[in-house]
């Protein structure tokens, strides 16, 4: 007699997994014990099968396991997180790709204001994992007031961006949707590269007129050109900060 029930757990790694019958108990399943071996492909957590049953000494197993949806489409699901990992996966998840792109993440208040940050970065490219993330420490400086110079700590995590999804009956996506990162990352790169050089060209720009300004105060206003000059200086490099839009985001060459 045939039983009814679901894919509770499934290892594809491992070719095995349980089956939670309608009857409430766990079957063990393996590959070898399907009619029809094409099924393994749509194999995955939250399918229903159809099998019969046998008991062994260590429990119940399914055999002569079919769908019971035949033309079932099988899709992909994706985590509602982005995923970190030290290593090249995360566990329970399929591994759709992984790009030629690194992101940085940066804060001065803590570490895991940076990891927020590179988690971030990962979002505006379309990544839903970072793979093989370090996290490191550099230092930072500013001047302060008269020859006074202050240091301080910046808080950095770097990561491989990567697409990871599992299927599912419920599955809303194919794989060409989860392989877009690479093209997404050329995209804002080149975007992110124009807009600093912009901001270069109005720096420059911008100190250009505070030298033509200072030039002047020396011609026309000897007596107030060092004061002026000070001034100025002071004025322009609190307002002429250079911004770099892109270095967060690198093409691994």
């Amino acid at each position: 007699m045939f039983l009814r029930g679901i894919v509770k757990t499934y290892l594809s790694e491992k070719q095995y997994g349980f089956i939670k019958g309608d009857d409430g108990k766990d079957y063990f399943f393996h590959h070898s014990s399907f009619k029809n071996k094409n099924d393994i492909d749509k194999l995955c957590e939250g399918l229903y099968l159809h099998f019969e049953q046998k008991a062994t000494p260590k429990g119940y197993s399914a055999i002569q396991i079919e769908l019971v949806e035949q033309n079932i489409t099988i899709g992909y699901e994706i985590p509602d997180t982005i995923y970190t990992s030290k290593n090249s996966d995360i566990k329970g998840w399929e591994v759709i790709e992984v790009s030629n792109w690194i992101v940085h993440g940066s804060s001065i208040n803590s570490p895991d204001s940076a990891k927020e940050d590179m988690i971030h970065g990962a979002k505006l490219i379309g990544a839903n994992a970072l793979f093989n993330i370090q996290y490191y420490k550099t230092t930072g400086s500013e001047r302060g007031t008269g020859s006074r110079t202050y240091y301080y700590t910046i808080h950095n995590f770097r990561g491989r961006a990567a697409n990871i999804a599992r299927k599912s009956p419920n599955g809303q996506y194919n794989l060409d949707d989860l392989k877009q990162i690479n093209s997404n990352a050329k995209t804002l790169k080149t975007s992110l590269v124009k807009k600093t050089t912009s901001a270069k060209i109005k720096r420059m720009l911008f100190w250009l007129i505070v030298f033509l300004l200072i030039s002047i105060l020396w011609i026309y206003k000897k007596d107030f050109a060092i004061i002026g000059t000070i001034g100025l200086v002071i004025l322009a490099s609190f307002l002429s900060h250079a911004t770099d839009y892109d270095s967060w985001l690198e093409e691994i060459k």
